[in-house]
C-alpha cells in the first residue's frame, strides 16, 4: 500500500500540472456540451458526469494519496463535512425515505463540489506548489467569451431568458451561470491581452489578432448575454484597469505602458459602445425598469403562475406585499425573495432538525408546499437547504479567507496596487463574493465555484509572494 501511494505521488507530481491546465481550459467546452445536452432534453449531461467524477477523484486523492503540511487539520474539516452529509441524508430518509434521498442527490453533489475541490487544490499547492496560473484562467475566459459572438454571428445562439426574449447565452445551459463565470474570468483575459499586445511583432501578428479577438469577444459577451451583473463587473474592471494603466504610464513612460493604456481605453469605450445597441439595454429599458416602476402586467408575467401559486400565503410573501421597501428590494433583486418564499416557509415551519440540517432540495409529503424553486442567493440557499450546521461548515472558511484577504491588502496597499495581476485577482474574488451573496449561482454551481476557487488561490499565492518581499519604504 505504501509503495502504491508513493507511485501515485510520483505520477501526480509529474502529471498534475498539465491535467489541471487541460481541465480548466476545457471548462468552456464542457459547459457547451452541457448546454447542447440540456437543449436536446437529456436528463444527464456532460457537466453532471464529468464534475461528479472529478469530485470523487479529487476527494480520493486528497484523503488517501496527498501528504502536505497541515493535512490533519484539513482531515478534521473533511470529516466534519462527511459527518454532516451523513446526518443530512439520514434526516431526509426519516421524512421521505430513499426516494427523497435520491431526489436530493444531484443538487447535493453540485453544492458540495466546492469544498472538496478546495481540499484538492490546497493539497497540491502545499505539496507540490502547483497552482492554476493567471494565464490559464485568462485562456479559459477568452474561450468563454468567444462562444457567444460566434453563436450570435451564426444565428445558433440560445436565448438567455425565454420569458423576456432578451439576451444570447451562446450554446451554454444557463445565462446566470455563464455570466458569473465570465465576471470571474474576463478580467484575467483582459489583463493577459494587455500583456501580449506590446510584445507583438510582424512574425507574431497572430498573437495580436487573437488578443484583439478576445477583447472584442469580452465586450460583446458582456452586452449580449443580457445579464446586468456580468456587464457591471466587466465595465467596472475596464474603468479601474484603465485608471491603473494611465497612472502606470505617467510613472513609467515606456512604449509597452503606452500601448497598454491605449488598449485599455479602447476596451472601455468598446464595452460602453456595444451597450448602446445591445440586448442588455433593451432588457433594462423594456423589462427591468418597468418592473421597478411596478408595471402590473410585467410584474404578473415575471412571477409565473407556478411560483405565484407556491408563494401565496407564505409569511415572506405577505411581508413583502405589505412593505414598500421590501417590494423595491425584491424588484432590484429580480424577484429573488418572492421565489425563495416557499422554501423559506417550509424551513421556518420545520422542527429543530430542519433548522440544524436543512430541508434539502426535493419536495416531500411532510412539507406544506412545493419548495423546489431556486433560492438564488447562495448564503440563504445554503441555510435553507442545509441548515445552520451546513451553513457554518460551508461559509466559515470562505468568509475567513475574504477577511484575511482584505486585511492583507490594507497592510501593504501600495505594494498590492503595484501589480495589476494581483488587483485583478482580488477584484474577481470580491466580485465572486458579491455575486454569490446577491445573485447566487456561484459557490453552489460547480462551474462557477471552480473559478471562484482558482481565483482565490491566486490571491493567496500572490499575497504570500509579496509578503516575502521587503516592505516598501514610505516616501
Amino acid at each position: 500500500m505504501t509503495n502504491l501511494r508513493a507511485k501515485l505521488q510520483e505520477v501526480s507530481k509529474a502529471r498534475l500540472p498539465m491535467i489541471l491546465v487541460v481541465y480548466i481550459i476545457c471548462q468552456p467546452l464542457l459547459d457547451v456540451f452541457t448546454g447542447l445536452g440540456a437543449q436536446a432534453g437529456h436528463s444527464i449531461t456532460a457537466g453532471v458526469v464529468v464534475r461528479s467524477l472529478v469530485m470523487g477523484l479529487v476527494f480520493l486523492y486528497a484523503v488517501f494519496v496527498s501528504d502536505f503540511p497541515g493535512k490533519s487539520r484539513w482531515m478534521l474539516y473533511t470529516g466534519a463535512l462527511l459527518a454532516y452529509l451523513i446526518l443530512f441524508m439520514g434526516y431526509m430518509f426519516s421524512i421521505g425515505g430513499l426516494a427523497l434521498c435520491i431526489g436530493n442527490m444531484r443538487e447535493l453533489v453540485k453544492t458540495f463540489f466546492a469544498p472538496f475541490l478546495l481540499l484538492f487544490l490546497w493539497a497540491i499547492y502545499r505539496e507540490y506548489g502547483y497552482l492554476v496560473t493567471a494565464r490559464t484562467i485568462a485562456w479559459a475566459g477568452g474561450l468563454y467569451a468567444s462562444v457567444i459572438p460566434i453563436a450570435v454571428l451564426t444565428r445558433t445562439s440560445y436565448v438567455s431568458y425565454g420569458n423576456s426574449g432578451y439576451g444570447y447565452r451562446g450554446w451554454f445551459y444557463a445565462a446566470n451561470e455563464v455570466g458569473c463565470v465570465m465576471a470571474l474570468t474576463a478580467p484575467f483575459t483582459i489583463w493577459y491581452c494587455l500583456r501580449v499586445l506590446p510584445t507583438v511583432t510582424k512574425k507574431t501578428w497572430w498573437k495580436g489578432a487573437l488578443a484583439v479577438w478576445a477583447l472584442v469577444g469580452v465586450a460583446i459577451s458582456a452586452n449580449f448575454l443580457g445579464t446586468k451583473i456580468v456587464f457591471g463587473a466587466i465595465a467596472l474592471y475596464c474603468l479601474a484597469a484603465f485608471i491603473w494603466q494611465v497612472v502606470a504610464f505617467r510613472r513609467e513612460r515606456t512604449r509597452a505602458r503606452k500601448i497598454e493604456a491605449i488598449a485599455m481605453g479602447g476596451m472601455l469605450l468598446l464595452t460602453l459602445a456595444f451597450f448602446l445597441k445591445s440586448p442588455l439595454q433593451d432588457y433594462i429599458n423594456r423589462i427591468y425598469l418597468p418592473l421597478l416602476n411596478n408595471d402590473p402586467e410585467l410584474t404578473t408575467a415575471s412571477w409565473g403562475e407556478e411560483i405565484r401559486r407556491a408563494s401565496r400565503g407564505t409569511w415572506l410573501y405577505e411581508l413583502i406585499d405589505s412593505n414598500e421597501t421590501l417590494q423595491r428590494l425584491d424588484q432590484i433583486l429580480s424577484r429573488r425573495l418572492i421565489s425563495a418564499s416557499p422554501a423559506v416557509q417550509v424551513y421556518t415551519e420545520g422542527g429543530v432538525l430542519a433548522k440544524l440540517l436543512g430541508i434539502g432540495y426535493a419536495n416531500a409529503s411532510a412539507y406544506s408546499r412545493e419548495m423546489y424553486f431556486m433560492v438564488e442567493m447562495d448564503p440563504l440557499s445554503v441555510l435553507i437547504r442545509h441548515g445552520i450546521v451546513g451553513l457554518l461548515l460551508y461559509y466559515t472558511p470562505y468568509l475567513g479567507f475574504l477577511g484575511w484577504s482584505v486585511v492583507q491588502f490594507f497592510r501593504r496597499p501600495a505594494q498590492r496596487m503595484s501589480s495589476l495581476c494581483y488587483c485583478t485577482a482580488l477584484y474577481c474574488t470580491l466580485v465572486g463574493f458579491g455575486i454569490s451573496t446577491i445573485a447566487g449561482h456561484a459557490l453552489v454551481s460547480p462551474a462557477v465555484a471552480t473559478f471562484i476557487l482558482v481565483v482565490g488561490m491566486q490571491v493567496w499565492a500572490q499575497t504570500q509572494e509579496q509578503n516575502e518581499l521587503p516592505k516598501p519604504s514610505k516616501a
